[in-house]
């Protein structure tokens, strides 16, 4: 195949999957209503049939907003405060690559939970949207051992294929391990917790001590459930030693039919699997951190990157980062993967080299991230935000909130038809939770508005 065929079916990619992005982010909101996590629409979902006027926005030669119109709209809205708040940002046509707003984009910030969005690429780049994560059970003599594998949203109960939490459950792994002890004759085991795969990488140097108090995370261990919670609510706290407690779990489980004292904790080489239960899909746990916002997820998933490309689990973020920087999103030093550090810096530029990066991707998986975003006034993050009629369902997005820094990043459609990736950091020095974030919530309402032609 020559150089020109080579480059006209990776146009014609491109153009595809960016018709596919949009199709997705106008028709598939009107799914979302009621909880969000327990809904998943595969990239090739069909959509029910609709009148063809229902799409008749998605020409991909719609007009591109003039440069100059946008940029004055936008500058009046993100003018720096009187309270000392400045906004960087970036909006960017996707089909065409146009940068057609940039306030002082390439300049590194703290990001907060829009840093997810990296990680979600880089969690789906490297590991596979459709890779399940294992929880195992091995015996070696008597020794029964319970090994992490990265699914941190065990349920406690049997296994409900329904929702990526508690998808797989401890009481069908106990289950499971009882019959094959029962066959083999074993009525009195020693349970061994194998949770050696983040090694020491439990905590981070980069977090404040009061993230911990303020329940926004706990210790990171490769075997937890509910995300290391002590429930299933998002409201409960986080657990001081998330994997011990899935062994007293699964032990309890287990005793019903066998004779069960706690062993020993950490690596353990040899014995032979006899169970096992594995997680949702990848992409459908991705899905859900995203739409919650689940730190404890991202913070596993950038572990699992970093194993993966062969580095140390306490090289979370360089890993993360290093797969943005494949994906056009240079520049990124990040001390975390879940956006809590303050330390992470990243550039609303290269936020939306990443979502655009995913929007064009061949991959199904990447294109998914885009849809997989809390839509605004729907769901998630979003859920009470942008909700008036002109954004209602029309804009996809990560939040971030930190103290002295909102930011959001994400998606929309201008009125003419056109795929906007957009990304806008505010920061304010004075250390306000979360400052303006109405004002972000305008700019963005400005861009989905849009016609902007001179």
């Amino acid at each position: 195949m020559n150089t020109a065929a080579r480059r006209a079916i990776t146009l014609g990619v491109a153009v595809l999957a960016v018709v596919a992005v949009i199709l997705a982010m106008v028709l598939a909101p009107r799914f979302f209503t009621g909880e969000p996590e327990a809904f998943y629409t595969p990239a090739s979902a069909h959509v029910a049939e609709k009148d063809p006027v229902a799409v008749a926005d998605l020409n991909p030669e719609a007009p591109v907003p003039d440069t100059a119109a946008l940029t004055a709209q936008l500058d009046a809205i993100l003018a720096d405060t009187s309270d000392g708040t400045s906004f960087t940002a970036q909006v960017v046509d996707v089909a065409s690559e146009t940068v057609l707003y940039n306030r002082n984009a390439d300049t590194s910030g703290t990001p907060a939970s829009s840093l997810k969005v990296v990680t979600a690429l880089a969690a789906l780049e490297t590991l596979g949207g459709d890779s399940r994560l294992s929880t195992s059970v091995l015996l070696d003599g008597n020794t029964l051992i319970l090994r992490g594998g990265g699914d941190v949203l065990l349920g406690d109960g049997k296994s409900d294929p329904g929702h990526p939490k508690g998808y797989a459950g401890l009481a069908t792994l106990a289950e499971q391990t009882a019959k094959e002890l029962e066959s083999r004759g074993v009525g009195e085991v020693s349970l061994w917790l194998d949770d050696s795969l983040f090694g020491d990488a439990h905590n981070n140097a980069a977090w404040d001590k009061s993230l911990f108090t303020s329940n926004n995370i706990g210790e990171v261990y490769p075997i937890a459930h509910y995300a290391g919670r002590a429930g299933q609510s998002t409201d409960t706290t986080y657990q001081s030693d998330a994997a011990e407690q899935v062994r007293k779990v699964f032990a309890q489980e287990l005793g019903a039919s066998v004779k069960v004292s706690e062993g020993g904790r950490g690596s353990h080489e040899g014995g032979e699997q006899i169970a096992e239960v594995k997680s949702a899909p990848l992409r459908q746990i991705i899905k859900h951190m995203l739409l919650v916002s689940d730190n404890y997820i991202a913070e596993t998933m950038g572990r699992l990157v970093a194993i993966k490309r062969g580095m140390a689990p306490e090289q979370a973020g360089a890993a993360v980062a290093a797969v943005a920087s494949e994906h056009g999103a240079e520049g990124a030093d990040l001390a975390d993967t879940s956006g809590l550090a303050a330390q992470d810096k990243i550039s609303p530029a290269a936020l939306t080299a990443v979502l655009r990066a995913a929007a064009t991707s061949p991959k199904p998986e990447l294109r998914e991230l885009v849809y997989s975003l809390p839509v605004a006034g729907y769901n998630g993050t979003l859920m009470k935000r942008l909700g008036q009629p002109s954004t209602l369902g029309l804009v996809r997005a990560k939040t971030g909130s930190l103290t002295g820094v909102a930011t959001l990043t994400g998606m929309t459609i201008t009125q003419d038809g056109r795929l906007l990736a957009f990304s806008i950091f505010a920061h304010q020095p004075g250390g306000a939770l979360a400052p303006h974030k109405p004002i972000i919530d305008s700019a963005v309402a400005a861009i989905r508005g849009c016609g902007c032609q001179s």
